[in-house]
């Protein structure tokens, strides 16, 4: 993958962050026409990318990928909605796919990390927020934008 691409997952990743931590922080709402401007322009970047290298497999990989973390994600919320709101199931397409994206067989830690990463940065969260404002929930998108960027830049 091409340093121009990898710099145009990143720069849509920061616009998206800069647009989805205040809502997320304040309101505890996703801007969902936001997740799907950047999701077309993920979509759109990555197969233009893939058309130009000859890269399908990774495409198809972060596609996969894309499936099985929003399916996942998709399932949480359907059993507890109240732990995972829609909106992050819907931010995590956008997210998987320009993490995931790469040669096939390499980029597959990177999607591990980034949720590794996502998880513990939310639990630990959690706790300071329960701890010292007895609150018993926090807005996860934060943590899904900025694991992701770091996975991204650290890849980069």
């Amino acid at each position: 993958m091409g340093q121009i691409i990898k710099m145009s997952l990143v720069l849509s990743i920061v616009l998206l962050a800069v647009v989805q931590i205040p809502l997320d922080i304040r309101f505890r709402q996703l801007s969902r026409r936001a997740t799907a401007v950047t999701t077309v322009v993920v979509v759109v970047s990555l197969a233009i990318d893939a058309w130009l290298t000859n890269n399908i497999a990774g495409g198809v990989h972060a596609f996969l990928w894309a499936l099985v973390i929003g399916g996942s994600y998709l399932l949480l919320h359907r059993l507890a909605p109240h732990s995972l709101g829609f909106g992050d199931v819907l931010l995590v397409l956008p997210l998987t796919l320009a993490v995931a994206y790469g040669d096939a067989y390499e980029e597959i830690e990177f999607v591990l990390y980034w949720q590794l990463l996502a998880a513990c940065s939310g639990a630990l969260h959690a706790v300071v927020i329960r701890v010292w404002r007895r609150e018993s929930s926090i807005p996860f998108g934060p943590h899904l934008l900025l694991a992701a960027l770091a996975v991204l830049v650290a890849g980069v």
